[in-house]
Order: C-alpha cells, then sequence, then structure tokens
C-alpha cells in the first residue's frame, strides 16, 4: 500500500482511530521543535496550546484597540464639548492647540483657512488661490491625508517648523453645498516621527475629527 493510498483511506475513514485508540499511543512522530518522537496525542496537545495561544493573542490584541478607541473617543468629547463654549475663531483655534497637544501628544499643529475676507482672527489665512496649487494632490483625496508631505506642501503648513515634521495629518475643513464640497481651511497636525501617523489605523478617527471640527468652524465663520 502506498503512502497516498494510506491518507487517501485515513480520509474517508474519519472514524479510524475512535476505533483503534491504542494505535495513538503507538504513533511515533518529529516533535515540532526539538525533533525527538512524541506520540500522535502528545502532538495534538502540542497544537491544541499553539491554536489557543494564537487565539489568545488575537483576544489581546482586539482588547487593546478596543481600550485605544474608548480613549480617542473620550478625548474626541472633551475636543468637542470645549469647542462648543466657543465664541470666537481665535478660541476655536486655541482649544484645538490644546486638546491636540495635551491629549493626542501631538508636535506641531497647523490651521490655515481659505478666504480673501479680513477675518477678526489670529488665525493664519490664505487665498484659495493660493492654497490649491500646493495642496491640491492632498485635498484631490477623499477625506483626510496621512504620511509624509512634500517639501512645498510642509513649507505652506507648518512655515518654520517644516524641517521639524516627518509625518503629518492633514484634516480638510469643509462644508458641502449642493453636492459640491467647498474647503474652509485645513488642520494640519505634525510630528517629529516617521511613523507617528499610521493611515492604515488611523484614517477612520481622522475622517471623523473632521467632519466634526468642519461642523463647529462653520458656527464660527461670518
Amino acid at each position: 500500500m502506498t503512502e497516498e493510498e494510506v491518507v487517501q483511506y485515513l480520509k474517508s475513514t474519519p472514524d479510524f482511530f475512535e476505533r483503534n485508540p491504542a494505535l495513538l499511543e503507538e504513533l511515533r512522530i518529529p516533535h515540532p521543535v526539538h525533533g525527538g518522537a512524541i506520540s500522535l496525542l502528545e502532538r495534538q496537545v502540542l497544537q491544541l496550546r499553539k491554536s489557543s495561544a494564537d487565539y489568545r493573542g488575537e483576544f489581546d490584541r482586539l482588547v487593546a484597540v478596543a481600550r485605544e478607541n474608548e480613549a480617542i473617543m473620550k478625548k474626541s468629547r472633551r475636543l468637542v464639548l470645549k469647542c462648543l463654549s466657543c465664541e470666537s475663531l481665535d478660541d476655536f483655534a486655541g482649544v484645538v492647540e490644546e486638546v491636540m497637544r495635551e491629549d493626542f501628544a501631538v508636535n506641531y499643529l497647523s490651521m490655515v483657512l481659505f478666504t480673501e475676507q479680513d477675518l477678526d482672527t489670529s488665525i493664519r489665512t490664505a487665498s484659495w488661490e493660493q492654497a490649491e496649487p500646493i495642496l491640491k494632490e492632498m485635498l484631490a483625496q477623499s477625506g483626510c491625508y496621512c504620511g509624509v508631505l512634500s517639501v512645498a506642501e510642509s513649507e505652506f503648513l507648518f512655515q518654520s517648523q517644516s524641517d521639524s515634521v516627518m509625518s503629518s495629518a492633514i484634516m480638510p475643513l469643509v462644508s458641502r453645498e449642493g453636492g459640491q464640497v467647498v474647503y474652509h481651511g485645513v488642520l494640519a497636525l505634525g510630528s517629529s516621527r516617521l511613523s507617528h501617523f499610521d493611515k492604515e489605523k488611523g484614517l477612520l478617527f481622522l475622517d471623523f475629527l473632521s467632519d466634526l471640527l468642519s461642523t463647529l468652524l462653520l458656527r464660527l465663520l461670518p
């Protein structure tokens, strides 16, 4: 009988070892780590332990993610509640900077509003005609941007601090009018660490925060 025939026979007779339990203790197979011979039952126990450890590791990972998300939501709630009490654009900018630095450990922050009006605010402003050629590739994406900026983008957003910014998260501040997206500005977050802003993990939260901050900003714009 060939090896293939043995395999086929065992597949077609799944109760074989139930009818021949003593055989399980006589079979010897290599240990997966040190190579010594062990019984099939011992091998099954080792496999079950490995599967259990894998499941436990995945469970621990999911718990850690859930706790991280809960912490982020609490920080976001604090940000929203504080912004709701703002009565001016400067109040709004101050609250955003305070919470981002204290709660989210953001090293560098820049807010730019796109307008040609003279606003009663210390927030930096630029016309859309100035900003669009520099930021168009980034703003052409749907939602927020995470990653490394070009030299021109970084200098426009972070100015004198641009050389220190290694990775960024850019949140557009927008409204939707007649099915069209209108850009009112951007909130740029920067880090001195290259991998600080993870687009695989953080984009959903950033999009959520971008929508909230956009709504809160529109209350204060003339």
